[in-house]
């Protein structure tokens, strides 16, 4: 493309720079030129809803959709919103989208037509890899940037991100029984990153929605253990009666049942560690009994 070229799409208004952007749901478009990029910079939630409705049309299982476009950065609250909207308006119901001849795949009504992209290997074999249909992951750019906060600094609040985000999407999904959040998503890396930098508020909120320490050998555990956090440890392993008794109540708290039966690979590890307080926990409280080479290792 020549000089001359460059500059006639450059000069051409906004409204028709978006157009453009929606036909060619490229990746690159907005890095030509500093016009460009503060053009769509300052889109609207809406038109970034409708570039990741158009860029994922192949996509027919609402979940895996949004499982897809929460991997972008795009994609915060206003614009998932958005997204749900056109979802739902111009897709009748992704679960039917099988029974429907081509000609009939529904499109938005505002902006140029738009063909389906072709499905690639990659959507293919992740969508394979679902454990449940109907289930759509949380994203790890959501939770990678996390990092420890030095003691000098506030600790963390239910204020913090992601947690805003969280809740809304837990909250708009809470009531629907044919889509569901896979806080497990990642091999857990949501919740074992939450234990990595000591997000308390963060590793309650997902352990109440569905996230398993379990997950990837009870990865989440171990971690809390290295720290030797015995509070932390205790956190992941028991649950914890929401309907606390009243000041003026007999009734004791009830016992319930564990999410994790602790095992000796646990002990094992906080003997490494020199956690003596976490070892008797396990060892005494939760009846761990320690194998010869951890036995020896206590002794």
């Amino acid at each position: 493309m020549n000089p001359d070229e460059v500059a006639g799409i450059t000069s051409l208004p906004v409204e028709l720079l978006h157009d453009v952007q929606l036909l060619a749901l490229s990746e690159s478009l907005p890095y030509i030129s500093k016009r460009f990029y503060h053009i769509y910079e300052a889109s609207s939630p809406l038109y970034r809803a409708k570039y990741l409705f158009f860029r994922l049309f192949d996509i027919k299982e609402e979940a895996e959709l949004y499982t897809r476009a929460l991997r972008y950065p795009l994609c915060d609250i206003e614009v998932f919103d958005a997204l749900r909207g056109l979802v739902k308006r111009d897709r009748p119901s992704t679960k039917k989208m099988d029974d429907l001849p081509q000609a009939e795949a529904p499109m938005l009504d505002e902006g140029p037509a738009q063909p389906t992209a072709a499905p690639t290997s990659t959507t293919s074999a992740k969508a394979k890899k679902r454990k449940r249909p109907g289930q759509f992951d949380l994203p790890r750019r959501l939770f990678k940037n996390l990092v420890n906060r030095p003691k000098s600094e506030p600790q963390w609040t239910d204020s913090d991100a992601p947690l805003p985000f969280l809740r809304h999407l837990f909250g708009t999904f809470k009531d629907n029984d044919d889509i569901r959040i896979n806080a497990n998503a990642n091999n857990g890396y949501a919740l074992t990153k939450a234990v990595h930098v000591q997000f308390l508020p963060l590793v309650r909120f997902l352990l109440s929605n569905g996230a398993s320490p379990e997950t990837k050998d009870c990865i989440a555990i171990m971690v809390a253990i290295r720290q030797k956090n015995l509070a932390l440890v205790k956190l992941l392993i028991e649950r914890q009666d929401q309907a606390s008794p009243s000041a003026n109540s007999s009734k004791k708290r009830r016992k319930l049942e564990d999410r994790v039966k602790p095992d000796v690979k646990m002990l094992k590890v906080a003997m490494q560690c020199k956690a003596r307080d976490i070892t008797e926990y396990l060892h005494q409280e939760k009846g761990v009994v320690p194998d010869i080479q951890t036995l020896q290792m206590m002794m």
